[in-house]
């Protein structure tokens, strides 16, 4: 790009050279025509040539700017070159975090939905829990109440056997003389 430059820039200035060639060739022609003296020719020459040095010098700052232009470009055009190198690389970043961010919402539902059926799961094993509590409870009053009838029970049990015991000896006693209990050995019954 920059030989592109240097050559247009070159062709530029041997045009305006040649542009002014002309214009002094046809001025000095013209002067001979209308019999102008030598001096207003050399004159108009001098002038020409001035104008010459100007169009050069105007034509070299040119270049020299041009250059100095095409030196920033090429820095600007390596600067942009590394911007897009590093905004392709955030947009590389920026598109594994959004997969990595999917990635960890989806393990994250997955997380609150296995929680919420586990928190459903305690939920329905404390219901049962509390209804297996219930009913220990009533087990619980029904044994104390069966034991309760059980002792009650011994306890008659008992008093009726120390009342049966205390027959038995009586009537022991009694069979062991019939006379003073007042009935006859054939109504005795042993047992």
């Amino acid at each position: 790009m920059l030989d592109w430059t240097l050559i247009s820039l070159g062709l530029l200035a041997a045009l305006a050279t040649s542009l002014v060639l002309a214009i002094a060739v046809k001025v000095w022609q013209a002067g001979r025509r209308s019999g102008g003296t030598v001096d207003t020719l050399h004159h108009r020459i001098r002038g020409l040539e001035a104008d010459l040095r100007v169009s050069q010098r105007a034509a070299d700052d040119a270049v020299n700017e041009r250059q100095a232009l095409t030196g920033q470009l090429n820095s600007t055009t390596a600067e942009l070159a590394a911007l897009r190198d590093e905004t392709a690389r955030q947009h590389e970043l920026v598109r594994k975090l959004t997969a990595e961010m999917q990635h960890e919402c989806r393990k994250t539902a997955e997380l609150r939905k296995e929680l919420a059926d586990r928190a459903e799961e305690m939920v329905r094993t404390h219901v049962q829990l509390r209804d297996v509590k219930t009913e220990l409870d009533v087990s619980q009053v029904g044994s104390d109440v069966v034991i309760d009838q059980i002792e009650r029970l011994t306890r008659e049990r008992d008093d009726l056997n120390t009342m049966v015991e205390a027959l038995r000896r009586e009537l022991d006693m009694k069979s062991r003389d019939p006379e003073r209990s007042g009935l006859r050995r054939d109504q005795l019954v042993d047992h």
